[in-house]
């Protein structure tokens, strides 16, 4: 009786084993539909069995987010975190949050993730990556600080993890560590080519950065102080390039143009928001930079 039932108890186990190493050719082959059918073939047959079921979920999850079908995806990638928390399905529901443009939902799930499984790299590194492109960059480079850097991480994983550091330290402004960092990777990693043009391309950042620094001073150092109406427009322009996260150099062009157009003209603007706006749009179409022509209409009500 006992053996019988010990027979019975494999047999799903072996079962799902099988599906599951049909599902990694499959996946391996792009044959995403015949993942997601076999999933929900043999899922209600788990019923008994939650953690096979949260295995075959997360096959089923990675099968949708491959087809672009992030809103499918969250239901069983989060009922795999529910049934058997892991860090493939922290990673999968996390991935689904964020494609749905829940990021907050994100962030707090992939740090629950990273405090059950501290071994599971990419969970932290996932949610660096979410909260710099949210430009929190200093939360991003503190947690990436913490990682551990040895045999655990994989090696294209530490190329990355040196020149994402590398680029966020640079991004506050801290070039000698980014710099250093870097070095630091290339001599770990001496035939990354992914790190030495990414060497190159800092210090080339770096000599831009303080060229623009130098110039800012310049130009900064040469404006003269406006009034009345004049100065109203000066101030709307400071106001528009910050609004629309406009580089230094761009919203000082566009003051010291206002200041050109003074010397020749002697205007009496009545809208001085939507005299900066334009101002504005003229430096950067003379940068021939796309301008954001409809965002600017929409923040002023221009008709």
């Amino acid at each position: 009786m006992s053996r019988t039932s010990g027979r019975d108890d494999d047999e799903p186990g072996a079962r799902l084993e099988r599906t599951l190493r049909k599902c990694a050719e499959w996946s391996r082959a792009g044959r995403h539909r015949e993942i997601i059918t076999e999933a929900d073939r043999q899922l209600p047959e788990l019923a008994q069995h939650p953690k096979y079921q949260a295995a075959l979920l997360v096959w089923k999850a990675q099968a949708l987010l491959a087809m672009g079908h992030a809103a499918r995806a969250r239901e069983p990638a989060a009922q795999s975190w529910e049934l058997e928390p892991s860090p493939h399905s922290c990673h999968l529901t996390a991935n689904a949050l964020e494609a749905l443009g829940d990021l907050d939902g994100a962030e707090e799930l992939l740090r629950v993730g990273w405090q059950m499984f501290p071994q599971a790299v990419h969970l932290p590194v996932q949610l660096a990556v979410i909260l710099s492109d949210q430009a929190r960059i200093p939360e991003a480079v503190d947690i990436l600080e913490e990682l551990p850097f040895d045999d655990r991480v994989p090696d294209d994983l530490q190329v990355f993890l040196f020149g994402m550091r590398s680029t966020l330290l640079a991004a506050m402004g801290r070039w000698a560590e980014a710099d250093e960092l870097l070095q630091e990777g290339i001599s770990h990693h001496p035939a990354s080519a992914v790190l030495s043009d990414a060497h190159t391309n800092l210090n080339a950042a770096r000599r831009r950065a303080r060229a623009e620094s130098a110039l800012v001073e310049s130009w900064s150092a040469g404006l003269e102080e406006l009034g009345g109406g004049a100065a109203e427009v000066d101030d709307a322009i400071v106001r528009c390039g910050a609004v629309h996260e406009l580089g230094r150099l761009e919203v000082l062009a566009a003051r010291r143009l206002w200041r050109a157009y003074l010397d020749h003209q002697h205007p009496r603007p009545h809208a001085p928001d939507l005299w900066g706006a334009a101002l504005l749009l003229a430096v950067l179409e003379l940068d021939r930079t796309s301008p954001p022509t409809a965002a600017f209409a929409r923040s002023f009500a221009c008709r």
